[in-house]
């Protein structure tokens, strides 16, 4: 099972995390390449992840509402960091995260720590509040939805490619045939 939350800023983003543990280990395995995902720094707490309305390429990209929505989320869904006045959060892209043999289920390590980003979190019991009313259970196929998801990225980058070769040869064309009207 899957929560599903709406932003109040932005209602065509999708924020999501497991249940548990064990449906972390399916959000970590069937990510999106551009969700990027949240933990409580250090502490125990819900995987959450961003799914923005178009794909991003820098964290820079994120409204700092949703970024306080993602963060009051995780806050509030960690056991020991919900007692807390403040607690750091981390985020970074759902395909930083790396499995290693050994690791329990639903932890995580990170290809690349660089790619962290990590913020300071004030509890804002309004916010959190406002967010975990808009909670909704779903049991999405999360393998079918990624592979429906990867094959319209290779539809549209191979439109791309066909789109550009097509400028290409019209724009050809059209200097040759300005060539051979002098």
């Amino acid at each position: 099972m899957v929560y599903f939350f709406t932003s109040a800023h932005n209602p065509n983003v999708i924020i999501y995390m497991g249940k548990d543990k064990y449906e972390n280990e399916d959000l970590i395995k069937y990510s999106w390449p551009h969700d990027i995902w949240w933990h409580v720094d250090n502490l125990s707490s819900a995987h959450v992840y961003l799914r923005m309305d178009t794909p991003i390429n820098h964290y820079s990209e994120i409204p700092q509402e949703i970024i306080a929505e993602c963060s009051q989320l995780t806050k509030k869904n960690s056991i020991e960091g919900c007692k807390k006045a403040a607690v750091g959060i981390n985020y970074t892209w759902a395909r930083n995260l790396k499995k290693q043999i050994g690791m329990e289920t639903g932890a995580v390590t990170f290809h690349d720590s660089k790619q962290v980003a990590r913020i300071n979190c004030q509890k804002d019991t309004s916010l959190s509040n406002k967010i975990m009313k808009t909670k909704k259970e779903a049991f999405p196929n999360l393998e079918l939805e990624l592979r429906d998801h990867m094959k319209d990225l290779e539809r549209m980058k191979n439109k791309e490619v066909r789109d550009e070769k097509q400028a290409k040869k019209e724009e050809e064309n059209a200097r040759h045939e300005a060539i051979v009207a002098k």
